[in-house]
């Protein structure tokens, strides 16, 4: 199950548009629910809803020109009622999340400013949902990301904190926060690889002396911004947390890779190898420490993976499988190295 669920409250009437923005969610990795056949009956309709509101993190309730609808109200009262019971339960022993996020999402073809709308329903039982946070699908400029940010719990006023993007080789971190801060996670990950060559002063990072002598400053931005924008999901400090924990079971080499190769997502499937590079998961649902990939796959993802198809170890080195891999060993090792260095 996807980390961020978002039920989808709307009116039946609003189901085109809704649809629309469902779609976009699910583009960025949301995972959204919502009713696509009309449910006949109340029994029905209500055994649905709440076998699926303790299961979400969020609810978006979107408004457009016919208003709430009878079942959509029906909802939002359930909706009330979810919230107070997260505030009342004490949750000692488990790690689910107590709190209910709602948010108020205004549809296009909704003609009355926020205003308005918030002084038609100010006797309303639904008069708590407008102390929630907003989004105005027409007057908001990225009204997509301000809903997202919305769903995965980042204040609206987030951006206000700057982001400090110090280097020690004049490289520009502007277009690497914007990227993350959009969510585009596959752009990102290729930038944060241009940047670290530019950080190197354009040589390989496949030659070691560069990572081993990475400036400090700048490893330390390009981490923060991906810890940063990802909730702690991603990053190379993540990634080397995973690298150590991994590492304390693993006897060989070739185990230890393989065995944080399946931990952050870039060793498996089907056939038991390494991912190609798009074959990567580009979205917030991905395992932890799965991104920036790049940086480590440089080799192996642009040019292709190596099929295992040998029973060498690592150490051996007499085959295409056991150099890629002492390789890549030799640059984790470097790489992790480098962070625990610098202190990240």
């Amino acid at each position: 199950m996807s980390q961020y669920k978002v039920f989808l409250c709307h009116n039946s009437n609003d189901k085109p548009q809704v649809r629309q923005i469902r779609d976009q969610l699910r583009q960025k990795g949301i995972a959204t629910w919502m009713d696509e056949k009309d449910i006949i009956g109340f029994d029905d309709w209500n055994r649905k809803i709440k076998e699926n509101i303790p299961q979400i993190n969020a609810v978006a309730v979107f408004l457009g020109s016919s208003g709430f609808g009878d079942w959509q109200q029906r909802e939002i009262i359930l909706i009330e009622q979810e919230i107070s019971r997260r505030q009342n339960r004490k949750f000692f022993w488990s790690k689910q999340e107590t709190t209910l996020r709602v948010g108020l999402v205004l549809l296009p073809s909704c003609q009355q400013t926020f205003k308005e709308i918030r002084n038609k329903y100010s006797t309303t039982p639904y008069a708590w949902l407008f102390d929630y946070q907003v989004v105005d699908w027409c007057t908001s400029k990225a009204p997509e990301k301000e809903l997202i940010r919305a769903i995965i719990g980042k204040p609206r006023d987030s951006n206000l904190h700057v982001d400090l993007l110090l280097s020690e080789r004049g490289v520009d971190y502007r277009r690497l926060r914007n990227l993350l801060t959009a969510g585009e996670w596959k752009e990102a990950d290729q930038e944060t690889f241009a940047v670290m060559l530019k950080a190197t002063g354009g040589k390989s990072l496949w030659d070691f002396d560069p990572i081993n002598n990475f400036p400090c400053t700048d490893l330390r931005t390009i981490d923060q911004l991906w810890v940063k924008y990802s909730d702690g999901r991603f990053g190379l400090s993540v990634q080397k947390r995973i690298w150590e924990s991994v590492g304390k079971d693993s006897p060989t080499r070739r185990e230890l890779l393989e065995y944080f190769g399946v931990r952050v997502g870039w060793w498996g499937g089907k056939w038991k190898r390494w991912l190609y590079y798009e074959d990567l998961t580009f979205n917030i649902n991905a395992p932890h420490g799965h991104l920036p990939a790049m940086p480590l796959l440089e080799k192996s993802g642009i040019e292709g993976t190596y099929d295992r198809g040998t029973e060498y170890d690592v150490e051996d080195g007499g085959s295409n499988y056991g150099v890629f891999l002492m390789g890549m060993f030799l640059m984790a090792s470097c790489l992790f190295s480098r962070v625990q260095t610098c202190k990240l």
